[in-house]
């Protein structure tokens, strides 16, 4: 009898949590304002991750949601097109030093913390550190991707993710 009202409990828990979960996950409505929560994100021409970009948005900006197709959210503002839903959130975001809001940082000091590695925070640490070789770090950032030609490439070789 115990046995079994343990799990029904244990059940009804993981229910509740599965619910809960659901809820904070949910899509959300067409036409409700979204806000990238992310450094930077693309918006592709299509919902994947892979292909055409139509442009790039930045922590903050804020987007209308058009459509909704499982994790891809069809949206409007300062660049329009598809971005997935790891990007944003929900509503606005509240600009705060400390968890939970209320913090004494200005919406500057927050923002400049959030861009993070600047070219002047660059120039500082390859001062201080002459021993570091950045040349690969230079190469890297000096790479540009073709996403239509990535795009073909992964439909070509039949690689993960590809229509």
């Amino acid at each position: 009898m115990k046995r079994r009202r343990l799990r029904t409990s244990l059940a009804l828990a993981v229910a509740g949590a599965a619910a809960t979960a659901s809820l904070l996950w949910a899509a959300p409505k067409v036409g409700s304002v979204v806000t990238v929560r992310v450094m930077s994100a693309k918006v592709m021409k299509a919902p994947k991750f892979i292909g055409a970009a139509s442009g790039g948005v930045s922590r903050g900006d804020q987007l209308t949601v058009k459509e909704v197709k499982g994790d891809w959210y069809r949206v409007e503002g300062r660049v329009s097109g598809w971005i997935n839903r790891t990007s944003v959130m929900e509503g606005g975001v509240a600009l705060s030093s400390k968890p939970g809001g209320g913090g004494g940082a200005s919406r500057d000091e927050v923002e400049l913390a959030g861009r993070g590695f600047t070219p002047d925070v660059e120039e500082k640490y390859r001062g201080s550190h002459p021993e570091l070789d950045f040349s690969h770090v230079e190469a890297i950032e000096a790479t540009q991707i073709d996403f239509t030609e990535l795009e073909a490439f992964v439909t070509e070789g039949g690689l993960g993710g590809a229509p």
